[in-house]
């Protein structure tokens, strides 16, 4: 236990390592949106641990593939410098915690007992500067609001923006991103809208994605939908093909992300792209394919097999959606291979309703809290093993898209932790690159009075 106290304190006061911040726990400089927590939480900590818990989402490596181990494990959790410094056995966390405090480094122990720890969601899909206007500019619906983001227990979002790429601006939500990453998340974004040509930042989708270190990719690009510009497939394959290079290049995963009408089209273009070309189907990125009926369900499920990825959009209650719970637990007894499929929001995107003819009849618009929500309905109305269940929002976006130090809980990785209650699966805590971004209503003294000195 010595030797690690050493090791921990050696890399807070000399920034070894992987772990060079060693600043402590402590809002960035400048104000901040988030509404300041209660005390203890109002402090600076150097090291923050969290005991008690079920910890799921613990990474593993089986085939050089990074994956989660199938069952919780009893740990407890140390958080130092914005990342996780261990995986603790219990049994060695109270003589860790008066190592440091002799040391007189500060540390915040928090008793999680019994409750789930989980990696941070991590949503590909968030309209940050708000989208709609289908029904006139009425109809535009609001920024995001990062209380809510961290309500809805995430901490790492992909800004896009969607049928509005004119009055809605990349370089607005390029400032969007760069707020809440101040503010604790961890944001990246998509350049380009539902059109052709797309909209860029530098004038050339390889730029974007190359330069500009917050872009991972284009989207979303509409298809089969009566809001598209219904590009050729020549048009699909130069942006395809330059999309690719661009991830090479840059060492990003490199892909575009398409939206899905309920077109007869379907996905008709890109499985001609895949015939006709090398243009691997990962660099494909397919959105709302749960949520636009039965053909083009089955269209997801031929998709997955080919080795394609698809994003469902998470079921709003206000609609009483049920397609994408529906059509995860007949993939789940089919027996697909789910590590093919994420889970997003849409969140503050709008949710327009046509009629046959074209005519809008109804409009709501999306939240960040239904990734979440879908979590909490997988696990407790339809029994799913909760570590199968938050895949969709966490190792499956952060593996498939490239996401560094997000999707899994381990040593090295950011300290992006969500701490649910054991019984209902809403959130207590939220941490942020190690920023506690949300506590409880309630805050008990025995929480940190069983390590207290």
């Amino acid at each position: 236990m010595r030797n690690l106290f050493y090791i921990f304190v050696f890399i807070i006061t000399n920034g070894s390592g992987a772990f060079q911040d060693n600043s402590p726990y402590k809002q960035p400089n400048g104000p901040s949106t988030r509404s300041q927590s209660p005390p203890p939480f109002n402090e600076s900590y150097q090291f923050i641990v969290l005991t008690g818990g079920k910890v799921y989402g613990l990474s593993t490596n089986s085939n050089s593939e990074t994956e989660y181990t199938c069952t919780p494990e009893r740990k407890d959790v140390v958080i130092a410098s914005g990342k996780i410094l261990s995986i603790m056995d219990p049994s060695q966390t109270t003589a860790f915690i008066n190592s440091i405090r002799e040391s007189k480094l500060t540390i915040l122990p928090i008793s999680v007992q019994d409750h789930i720890v989980i990696p941070g969601l991590v949503d590909v899909h968030v309209h940050a500067i708000g989208g709609g206007g289908e029904q006139g500019p009425y109809s535009r619906t609001p920024e995001s609001r990062l209380s809510q983001l961290i309500n809805g227990g995430l901490t790492t979002i992909v800004g896009i923006l969607g049928t509005d790429g004119v009055t809605r601006s990349l370089s607005s939500l390029l400032q969007k991103m760069k707020s809440l990453q101040h503010d604790g998340l961890t944001t990246w974004m998509w350049t380009g809208s539902y059109r052709i040509p797309i909209v860029t930042l530098t004038g050339s989708l390889q730029q974007d994605v190359l330069l500009i270190d917050k872009i991972i990719g284009a989207g979303e690009l509409a298809l089969s939908d009566h809001r598209s510009s219904w590009p050729s497939k020549d048009e699909l394959k130069q942006l395809l093909s330059d999309v690719r290079v661009a991830g090479m290049l840059s060492g990003k995963a490199g892909v575009i992300h398409f939206h899905m009408g309920s077109a007869p089209t379907k996905i008709d273009l890109l499985w001609q792209i895949l015939n006709e070309t090398a243009i691997p189907i990962q660099h494909m990125y397919l959105t709302h394919m749960s949520s636009r009926g039965d053909a083009l369900i089955e269209e997801a499920k031929k998709w997955i097999q080919a080795g394609g990825m698809c994003d469902f959009t998470a079921d709003a209650e206000v609609l009483n959606e049920t397609a994408t719970i529906e059509t995860l637990n007949k993939f789940r007894a089919e027996k697909l291979p789910l590590k093919q499929i994420t889970v997003s929001s849409d969140a503050y995107g709008s949710f327009p309703e046509y009629d046959s003819s074209g005519r809008l009849v109804s409009y709501s618009m999306g939240l960040p809290d239904l990734t979440l929500k879908t979590i909490q309905n997988l696990v407790l109305k339809y029994s799913w093993p909760i570590a199968e269940a938050i895949q969709f929002s966490t190792s499956n976006p952060a593996t498939y898209l490239n996401l560094k130090g997000k999707g899994f809980l381990g040593e090295g990785y950011d300290a992006d932790v969500l701490v649910l209650n054991e019984t209902d699966l809403t959130p207590l805590y939220v941490i942020g690159r190690g920023q506690i971004l949300k506590t409880p209503t309630w805050v008990k003294h025995d929480m940190f009075e069983q390590f207290s000195g």
